[in-house]
């Protein structure tokens, strides 16, 4: 691949940065302890090359207390990254990658919307959809993790019955953080589990090791599934030794030396790999791999993001061979603003995708506005 994208010897000529609010959907954008969102701030990089060809990436951080990110955050930091990417070959990604990480240390998601721009423009250059330049093993749609509500209520009752018609198997919701709450929660949606089905709470870190012992100890009549119930890697670690209860790592798992030693403190039951924790497509598509290799199931999502991140996660789940594919998440679930058309859609609870090579995004410029910096 990189043969032929050196031979036509393309050059970066121009970086353009865009920033837009994205408003979130009411209840469905809280956290654990109290976090909630109305907005979040969106990164669009818009990368020209001197053929003409056009790509869009997106990075969104959730807020500033959800990981160590923040979307203003991700301009800042592009703006060390610019000058130094103007007149590079975005063909050749790895070289990319590695001309990022010389010039800023460390801040991932700064790094995501270059990256995934790069990759949308070798899929146009190539005319080639980005799922097959990723791996293209998934021929089925996949399907959707959506939550149910973190009340019982006639809309719990009503998301259940909506995504059990769908052919969802698996509900998912956010834990509150206060573990008698949680657990009398998690007690009611059990009387609402057929047989075969069972429920992910996701507790985003925030339950102290004591808490996520009490909540597995008074839920053991469950068949539950927990992702990150505590904010460390340690603490995760010795929750699932204390517990025996499948766990699903996400938060804590930021680099490549944490999934191997998480392999090998034998509590690597799943996955929930986020493209922007890790500065993009290249990265996660490591991380992937690595997890295809070891037989990990996987989530397939990312931190936050409006249509040019959701067809990122859409490209990257189709990608991923079905037998490691658990579920994918449809940022615009939670998102109100469209920033662009194309790209992933949903039906049915599950995810398709808009035919055409690279992201098969057109970006809405009136939504996007003037850019905020310009580069080249």
């Amino acid at each position: 691949m990189n043969n032929v994208a050196a031979s036509s010897k393309p050059r970066i000529t121009t970086l353009k940065v865009y920033q837009i609010p994205l408003k979130c959907r009411g209840e469905k954008t809280r956290l654990s302890g109290g976090r909630t969102y109305p907005q979040v701030l969106s990164t669009i990089v818009e990368m020209t090359t001197e053929s003409g060809l056009v790509g869009f990436g997106e990075s969104v951080p959730w807020g500033s207390n959800y990981l160590p990110a923040y979307g203003q955050g991700v301009a800042t930091g592009i703006a060390e990254l610019g000058p130094v990417l103007i007149g590079k070959n975005p063909f050749l990604i790895g070289a990319i990658n590695e001309l990022m990480d010389r010039h800023l240390m460390g801040h991932p998601y700064v790094k995501t919307a270059i990256d995934m721009a790069c990759w949308d423009l070798l899929g146009k250059q190539l005319n080639m959809p980005l799922h097959d330049l990723l791996g293209a093993c998934n021929a089925q749609p996949p399907l959707l993790s959506d939550g149910i509500g973190n009340e019982i209520d006639a809309e719990l009752d009503a998301n259940i019955a909506h995504q059990r018609a769908d052919g969802c198997r698996q509900f998912a919701a956010k834990a509150s953080g206060d573990p008698d709450r949680d657990i009398a929660f998690l007690q009611g949606v059990a009387t609402r589990l057929q047989p075969g089905e069972t429920f992910k709470i996701d507790a985003n870190g925030g339950w102290r090791l004591d808490e996520a012992i009490r909540v597995s100890r008074g839920t053991q009549n469950i068949d539950i599934v927990f992702e990150q119930p505590c904010r460390t890697y340690e603490e995760c670690r010795d929750f699932s030794r204390s517990s025996c209860r499948p766990m699903i790592l996400d938060e804590c798992v930021d680099s490549l030396d944490i999934l191997i030693r998480a392999k090998g403190d034998g509590i690597l039951n799943g996955l929930n790999l986020k493209i922007g924790r890790h500065g993009g497509l290249t990265r996660a598509r490591t991380i992937r791999d690595v997890c295809l290799a070891l037989n990990v199931p996987m989530h397939i999502q990312d931190t936050g993001g409006s249509n040019i991140a959701n067809a990122a996660i859409g490209h990257m789940a189709y990608s991923t061979p079905e037998r490691v594919l658990l579920q994918v998440w449809n940022t615009m679930n939670l998102i109100e603003t469209v920033t662009a058309t194309g790209g992933a859609f949903v039906e049915k609870s599950r995810m398709y995708l808009t035919p055409g090579p690279g992201l098969a995004v057109e970006p809405d410029m009136k939504v996007l506005g003037a850019p905020i910096s310009v580069f080249g």
